[in-house]
């Protein structure tokens, strides 16, 4: 049954997004990078690998090893196999206590792997209620979506920093790996852990933001956002439904922008200097990034193909 937007408020951070739209199948991507790391699980729209990608001292990130995703309670059993087949042995979940409460992951398989649940953010912040009060009022501006969702990148460097480190801690024991984290829509919490694990292994900026920025096609945000503008206009009633938020509005709410991640970047060097200095704080000094860069990337292979 399709959830209006007045019954999805009390879910939490980006419930609506990560609930009220399942019914498109994984299309051919346009982008390679998608093409590639996608993970095609049928409750999902949006788990890939973080593998492949290129460090600055010409190294490759290991495939295979790290999963983001989106949250896990709508698998199916034959999602469940292909996860159990790829090997994951650990999840973290980066929800919070209301979002995991409300929907659990039940794992249906032989193999259940190692849960940890990493809340980052508390579901009664300022932030939060801001949320539930934009999506109660119904009427919002790209612009105002935008400036909401940027300031939900600053509460992350708030909040998130002891749940991070927790994260860390798991990331950095080879033991567990394939590690798979996930959120609620997979974009936010989610894409701020994969950005500080590549930061760690010394993967460029620009790469990073590629990675982050991918979520816009994996998640198929646009055809989300005129989904979202049409459940919009049908919880209006008479004049006010011609100005419910309208696709546009919707964009930065279940997609990503550029300037999410960069929010992110400017509070952390706000608040420690540098994302390096960040990294020192949740536990990844230089010694535990070498380390991690040794066993979790691989020296890149060069084409002899054509010599």
């Amino acid at each position: 049954m399709r959830k209006s937007i007045a019954s999805l408020m009390g879910i939490g951070f980006m419930a609506i997004i990560a609930t009220a739209f399942l019914g498109l199948v994984n299309p051919a991507f346009a982008n390679v990078l998608a093409a590639e790391r996608q993970i095609d699980l049928q409750g999902t729209s949006n788990t890939r690998d973080i593998g492949g990608y290129e460090t600055s001292d010409l190294r490759t990130v290991r495939q295979g090893q790290i999963i983001r995703s989106e949250n896990l309670s709508r698998l199916t059993e034959s999602d469940f196999q292909k996860l159990e087949e790829i090997g994951v042995k650990t999840v973290i979940d980066l929800r919070t206590n209301k979002e995991h409460d409300h929907a659990p992951t039940v794992w249906q398989g032989d193999n259940p792997p190692r849960f940890y649940h990493f809340p980052v953010g508390d579901s009664q912040n300022d932030w939060f209620n801001a949320q539930r009060r934009m999506m109660k009022k119904n009427r919002f501006t790209e612009q105002q979506a935008l400036e909401h969702m940027v300031a939900g990148y600053r509460m992350i460097a708030e909040e998130g920093p002891q749940s991070y480190k927790k994260l860390m801690e798991v990331v950095l024991d080879e033991s567990n790996w394939p590690v798979l984290i996930h959120c609620n829509a997979g974009k936010d919490r989610a894409g701020v852990a994969v950005t500080l694990i590549l930061e760690a292994l010394g993967v460029e900026r620009e790469t990073i933001m590629d990675e982050f920025l991918l979520t816009n096609e994996m998640a198929r945000t646009e055809a989300k956002a005129a989904f979202m503008a049409r459940e919009s206009r049908k919880s209006g009633h008479g004049r006010s439904a011609g100005r419910s938020p309208s696709a546009n509005a919707w964009s930065p709410i279940v997609g990503v922008r550029p300037e999410m991640l960069e929010a992110f970047y400017a509070s952390v060097d706000e608040r420690y200097g540098s994302i390096d200095a960040f990294l020192t704080e949740i536990g990844v000094d230089p010694v535990a990034r070498g380390a991690l860069t040794a066993s979790l990337t691989m020296e890149k292979l060069e084409s002899t193909m054509g010599q």
